[in-house]
């Protein structure tokens, strides 16, 4: 049986889908930026969160220019000035991960339950189709470079279990929820 939704409905529908995503990612790069300044010591003035923007990242200044992670060799080179033995640079980019499963993942199961089942079912799938997303790109960028492109193939780099144990986890704090919300 088809149902028919009201223009008006799918238009919120669509508009609610895309401000959970919106969230989403900022909660993951404000990870990022709360690992760089409190776990590597990033000063304020040479850390930002570029907010506006889609997609929103950390940007890190080289003291002439911000410098982007699309430009990974680049923004490593900038970020070994803060860490120059590369010793929280795991943390750093797992950082995004744990905070967007530590903040998002209960956030949507409390409003599961407290709201309504769909709704905390669409906050964890957009969450997790978000990880997803960040997981294929890296993977997609990193294979047509063939060096590393972002937070996971740093971690595969590193140690190939990183990203698989990060996955892993990320996965069953979203998918634990859903599945006691269904």
């Amino acid at each position: 049986m088809v149902v028919a939704t009201p223009v008006g409905g799918t238009i919120l529908t669509v508009a609610f889908a895309f401000a959970v995503i919106w969230v989403t990612i900022l909660v993951h790069e404000l990870g990022h930026y709360y690992a760089g300044r409190s776990i590597v010591e990033i000063p304020a003035d040479r850390i930002k969160l570029v907010a506006p923007y889609f997609p929103r990242y950390v940007a890190l200044s080289d003291g002439d220019e911000w410098v982007s992670p699309t430009d990974l060799s680049r923004y490593r080179t900038v970020y070994a000035q803060y860490d120059s033995e590369s010793d929280h640079e795991r943390r750093f980019a797992a950082a995004g991960e744990v905070v967007q499963a530590g903040v998002i993942a209960p956030v949507g199961f409390a409003l599961g339950l407290l709201v309504g089942p769909a709704l905390g079912v669409t906050v964890l799938s957009a969450s997790l189709l978000v990880s997803v997303v960040y997981a294929a790109i890296d993977a997609g960028a990193t294979l047509y470079r063939g060096k590393p492109s972002g937070d996971y193939s740093l971690l595969w780099q590193s140690s190939p279990g990183l990203p698989v144990g990060l996955l892993l986890g990320f996965g069953s704090l979203h998918v634990g929820p859903i599945l006691l919300l269904t």
